[in-house]
C-alpha cells in the first residue's frame, strides 16, 4: 500500500476509536483555542506556547547549515515508555563549528504525535512537524558532557504516562493524559551559534521520540530485516572471458555488512547471499567474509535463503523464454553454497520486481514463499499499512504465500548507507512503532489479537555504516512492540488476511524483458555442447561449469541491458579459448588401387579428454567401416551411409592424447585432386568444436576402367591381327597365280 493518510491512528494502550488521545486542559490561564477549521481534536494548549502552537512551527532546510558547521546523529534510546529504565530520552551528538562551544546551545523542540505515515514520510525532509508540544531553553553545549570520542550527551527525561525517574538536561512534558501518551513524537534539535549575525547556524536534524505503552495482551508488530550478501555487480567476464573483480567499495560494503550482523546474534536477520561473489572471493583467498556468512548461516537466529547465482529478475527470464535459467540459477544457487558450508535453504523468493504470471507458474511448485515489491500486485488496499501475508495465484493453478516489501521502510534501509547512519536506523524504529500504533489490538477471524508483519529487503549493494546496524539490531532487540523476525517465521506466524485486506491477489503484468533473449539462448546451446564434449573427467567438468557460472552471472539483474549482453559476449570470448585448443591438422592424402584406412590426425591442447562427433561428408569417396582404430583415438562403431549422391561418415571418439589418429575407410569414385570437409562436433551435435580441409589425391584407376580398357585393347588386337592376317593371304595368293597366255 502506498503511505497514504489512515482514516483514524488509535493509541496505544487507551480508546481505539478515531481521535481518541486526549489532552489535559490548560494550565495557564492566558491559553487560546487553536483554530479548528476541520479539525475538531486539537484541544487548548498552554499559554506558554500558545503563540508557537496556533499554527505548524516553521522549519528551515537540513541543509541551510553554515560552511563548517555540523550536527549529526551518533545514538540515541530506541524507544521510551513507563517499561523503560529510567523514562528519559538519551541522544549522543557530533557537533562542529568554527565557532567556540561557550557559543553555542542547543533547542530541542518535540511535537505532537503523527498519525498518518504520509506525515511521518513528510517529518523526514524536516518539513510537515506540526505543533508544538514542548520546547527547550537553549542549552549551552558547554555545560554538556563531551566524552573523549567527542560525542555530546543530552538527557531528556519524558514526562507522559509516568513521570521520570532521572534528572536531564530539560524535562520534556508530552502534555498527555494518562493512557494516551503513546505515539511517534517528532523531535527537532537546532544548534544555536550566539556569537554569529544571525544567531542560528541553520544547523538542526529531526529525530523522533518514540514512546511505547502497549496494552497487555497485544500483539508486536513481526519485522523482517531482509540483507543481500554480495557485491553489485555481480563477478562478470570481460571480453576477453576474463572474470573481473568486483569493485573495492563493494567488497569492502559486503564486509562491513557481514561485520555488524555478526555483532548483534541474538537479532532475527534473513540473509540472501550471492553465492557468485561469494565463490569468487573463496577462489581469489579471499575467505574471510566467506566464513564469516558461513557462521551466520549457522546461528539460530539467521535464515539464509539459496535463491538464485546471482540476482536475477524471474519475471523478465520468463518472459524471455528463459524458464530453464530461472531453474538453473536455483540449482546452482544451492550447490555452490553447500561447497562453501554455507547452510541455506531453498523455498523462499525475494523478489526485486514483480512476478509475472508464468513466472510464479515456474517457481510455485518449489517455492512455497515469495517477497514482492508494493504495486506489483492487484487488489484493493486499505488505509492502513499492509501488513498481512495474502495468496498469490496466477489464475493457471500457481499459488504460493506472499507479502510485500514496504517501500518506506526499503528507504530507510538505503538511507542507513548515507552520511547519518544512526539517525537513519532511528528513523527505521520510529516506522516500524508507528505501524505497530495503527491497530495495536487488531483481531483476527477468530477474535483474538492477531499478529501484524511487515518486510524491509535492503537495496542490492547494500553497504550500512556500521552505527546504522548497530543502532537498529540494538533498537529491536527487547523492543516492547516490536519483534524482529526470519521471512519463514513472519509467513508462519501472521496469518492470512487478518487485517481485512485482499486475502487472495494476482501479478500485474509487467513490462518486456530487456534481456538478450536470442544471444543468451544460443549462448547457452553452446554451452551445453560443450559440456557434454568436456565432462568426461573431473577437469573438464570443472571449466564447463565455469563456462556455465559465466553465462548464468551474464542474467543478473543488477547489470544494465548493454553489461548483460557483454557478459554473454565475455562468455562466448571463454569458450572460444577452450576451442582454439582443439584443432584438426590439414594433410594430403594420396589414394591409389583399392581401398585404404586413411587417419584424420587432431591436434588436442586441452588439459582434459574430449569426447567429439567425427564427421566427414564427399561427393567424391566412399566411406566405409575400417578393420581396425589402433593405434588411434577411441572410436565407437562409425555410421557410414552412402548414396548416389555422395557418402557420410560420423564415429564418436574419445580425444585424449596430445595427438589423434581416427582411421576412416575411404575408396576414391574418381582420379584427381579434391577437399573434403572434417568436422569435430560435440556429442549433443550443438557446438562445432573444430573444423578442417583434407586434401585427397586419387591415383587409383577403377575396376570398370581396367575392364573397359582390356576390352578395348583386346578389340584392337583382334582387329590388328585380322588385318595383318588378311594382308598376308592376299600377298600370298598374288604370287602363286598363273601366268596369263599369250593372244
Amino acid at each position: 500500500m502506498d503511505r497514504t493518510d489512515a482514516s483514524f491512528a488509535p493509541a496505544r494502550g487507551g480508546d481505539r476509536t478515531p481521535h481518541a488521545r486526549s489532552r489535559r486542559p490548560p494550565r495557564a490561564a492566558g491559553a487560546v483555542v487553536g483554530v479548528a477549521l476541520a479539525v475538531t481534536a486539537l484541544l487548548v494548549m498552554p499559554a506558554a506556547a500558545a503563540m508557537a502552537s496556533s499554527t505548524p512551527a516553521p522549519v528551515p532546510a537540513l541543509s541551510t547549515a553554515r560552511g563548517g558547521d555540523g550536527l549529526s546523529l551518533v545514538r540515541q534510546s530506541p524507544w521510551v515508555g513507563p517499561k523503560a529504565p529510567d523514562q528519559a530520552l538519551t541522544l549522543g551528538l557530533r557537533i562542529q563549528s568554527r565557532s567556540s562551544m561557550s557559543a553555542l546551545s542547543l533547542t530541542v523542540t518535540v511535537y505532537r504525535p503523527l498519525t498518518t505515515r504520509s506525515a511521518f514520510d513528510e517529518t523526514l525532509s524536516g518539513r510537515g512537524l506540526g505543533f508544538v508540544t514542548a520546547q527547550s531553553p537553549a542549552l549551552a553545549v558547554s555545560s554538556l558532557v563531551t566524552d573523549a570520542q567527542g560525542v555530546t550527551g543530552l538527557t531528556v527525561p519524558v514526562v507522559g504516562d509516568a513521570a521520570p525517574t532521572v534528572a536531564g538536561d530539560w524535562t520534556a512534558d508530552l502534555d498527555c493524559a494518562p493512557g494516551s501518551c503513546a505515539g511517534v513524537y517528532p523531535v527537532r534539535i537546532t544548534l544555536t551559534d550566539s556569537a554569529s549575525t544571525g544567531s542560528v547556524s541553520g544547523t538542526q536534524l529531526v529525530t523522533y521520540l518514540v514512546y511505547d505503552n502497549p496494552a497487555s495482551g497485544s500483539q508486536p508488530l513481526r519485522f523482517a530485516l531482509v540483507a543481500p550478501v554480495g557485491a553489485s555487480p555481480p563477478p562478470t567476464a570481460g571480453a576477453d572471458g576474463k572474470v573481473r573483480d568486483p569493485s573495492t567499495r563493494s567488497l569492502t560494503g559486503l564486509a562491513s555488512l557481514v561485520g555488524a550482523v555478526t555483532g548483534a546474534p541474538a537479532v532475527p536477520v534473513t540473509l540472501v547471499p550471492d553465492p557468485a561473489t561469494l565463490a569468487f572471493m573463496a577462489d581469489t583467498g579471499r575467505t574471510r567474509e566467506v566464513t564469516a556468512v558461513a557462521a551466520l548461516s549457522a546461528a539460530a537466529a539467521r535464515q539464509t535463503v539459496a535463491q538464485s547465482y546471482v540476482p536475477v529478475d524471474a519475471g523478465a527470464l520468463t518472459d524471455a523464454g528463459l524458464a530453464d535459467e530461472l531453474t538453473a540459477q536455483q540449482r546452482r544457487a544451492i550447490t555452490v553454497l553447500s561447497a562453501l558450508d554455507v547452510r541455506a535453504q531453498a523455498g523462499t523468493w525475494v523478489a526485486e520486481s514483480g512476478l509475472d504470471e508464468a513466472a510464479l507458474d515456474q517457481l510455485a511448485p518449489t517455492t512455497p514463499y515469495v517477497v514482492v515489491p508494493q504495486g506489483s500486485v492487484s487488489g484493493p488496499t486499505g488505509p492502513l499499512t499492509t501488513t498481512q501475508p495474502f495468496t498469490l495465484t496466477s489464475g493457471r493453478g500457481a499459488a504460493v504465500t506472499a507479502a510485500v516489501s514496504d517501500p518506506g521502510l526499503g528507504a530507510h534501509l538505503t538511507a542507513g548507507a548515507g552520511a547519518d547512519p544512526a539517525l537513519a536506523a532511528e528513523q527505521l524504529l520510529a516506522d516500524l512503532s508507528f505501524i505497530y500504533d495503527e491497530a495495536p489490538n487488531l483481531l483476527g477471524p477468530d477474535g483474538t489479537p492477531a499478529p501484524r508483519g511487515v518486510v524491509a529487503v535492503a537495496p542490492a549493494q547494500w553497504a550500512p555504516g556500521p552505527s546504522f546496524v548497530s543502532s537498529a539490531l540494538a533498537g529491536l532487540e527487547g523492543n516492547p512492540v516490536i519483534e524482529p523476525v526470519t521471512l519463514d517465521q513472519l509467513f508462519a506466524q501472521v496469518p492470512v488476511g487478518a487485517d481485512g485486506q485482499a486475502p487472495t491477489r494476482r501479478p500485474l503484468t509487467s513490462g518486456p524483458s530487456s534481456l538478450p533473449g536470442r544471444a543468451l539462448r544460443t549462448a547457452r546451446a553452446r554451452e551445453l555442447g560443450f559440456q557434454s564434449a568436456a565432462a568426461g573427467s573431473s577437469v573438464g567438468s570443472a571449466i564447463a561449469r565455469q563456462l556455465g557460472d559465466l553465462l548464468l552471472a551474464a542474467e543478473s539483474s543488477e547489470l544494465t541491458p548493454r553489461q548483460q549482453q557483454a557478459a554473454v559476449t565475455g562468455f562466448e570470448s571463454a569458450l572460444s579459448g577452450q576451442l582454439r585448443l582443439l584443432s584438426v591438422r590439414s594433410d594430403t592424402i594420396r589414394l591409389t588401387a583399392g581401398a585404404a584406412n586413411v587417419p584424420i590426425t587432431v591436434v588436442r591442447n586441452t588439459a582434459y579428454p574430449v569426447t567429439v562427433e567425427v564427421r566427414l561428408t564427399s561427393d567424391k569417396l566412399h566411406f566405409g567401416t575400417p578393420a581396425s582404430q589402433q593405434p588411434g583415438a577411441q572410436c565407437r562403431a562409425p555410421q557410414v551411409r552412402s548414396t548416389a549422391g555422395g557418402s557420410t561418415f560420423s564415429a564418436l571418439c574419445v580425444l585424449d592424447r596430445a595427438t589423434d589418429a581416427v582411421y576412416v575407410n575411404m575408396r576414391a569414385r574418381t582420379s584427381g585432386d579434391f577437399r573434403i570437409d572434417v568436422t569435430l562436433a560435440s556429442p549433443s551435435g550443438a557446438l562445432s568444436l573444430a573444423d578442417g580441409e583434407l586434401t585427397v589425391r586419387s591415383m587409383s584407376t577403377s575396376a570398370v576402367a581396367i575392364a573397359l580398357s582390356a576390352a578395348a585393347v583386346l578389340v584392337l588386337a583382334v582387329w590388328w591381327g585380322r588385318t595383318v592376317w588378311r594382308g598376308r593371304w592376299s600377298r600370298r595368293g598374288a604370287h602363286s597365280a598363273p601366268p596369263e597366255s599369250a593372244a
